[in-house]
């Protein structure tokens, strides 16, 4: 895919339309030709799928292609967010478990941060949280779904 075929299926997505995104996307698949062109293939039909609200299809196409990304961090953190999605919230938790967040953090430090921030979130309750915080940078904010900003005070907050 292209920077303007992405483009396009991003603006797709904004606009809803799930029939020309899937069109776009199996057009995409049968000419990829390189591991780069099925991880972004597989990547945007994820997000299509999650678009639409498909989590159990999106969960199984990531689980299917986990091993073309780069960063495990973020495949882990997007199956805890279906799992979430889905209510399951115990898998998701035992999803974000099994990140590679400390063996990321050089080579994919905003992805394995982001990965950290969300299990520190959904662990909030625990008592460890607070002092494990200390790794997150005060400035950090997480985009969360539809575009809303979570920050470290959020989490703080939640604490108290």
């Amino acid at each position: 895919m292209r920077v303007t075929d992405i483009i396009q299926l991003q603006a797709l997505i904004r606009s809803k339309d799930w029939t020309s995104a899937h069109a776009m996307l199996d057009d995409a698949r049968n000419r990829a030709f390189t591991s780069e062109d099925i991880r972004r293939e597989a990547y945007w039909r994820v997000a299509v799928l999650e678009g639409e609200q498909r989590y159990e299809e999106a969960l199984e196409l990531l689980r299917k292609n986990a091993n073309l990304f780069n960063s495990q961090s973020l495949v882990h953190l997007d199956l805890a967010r279906y799992l979430d999605k889905l209510g399951r919230s115990q898998e998701a938790l035992d999803e974000l478990k099994k990140a590679p967040i400390e063996e990321e953090m050089e080579d994919y430090y905003g992805l394995a941060i982001d990965a950290k921030f969300f299990y520190l979130l959904a662990k909030s309750g625990d008592t460890s949280v607070k002092e494990q915080l200390a790794e997150i940078p005060d400035d950090y904010r997480h985009i969360a779904m539809g575009g809303k900003f979570l920050t470290k005070a959020d989490i703080v907050a939640l604490l108290k």
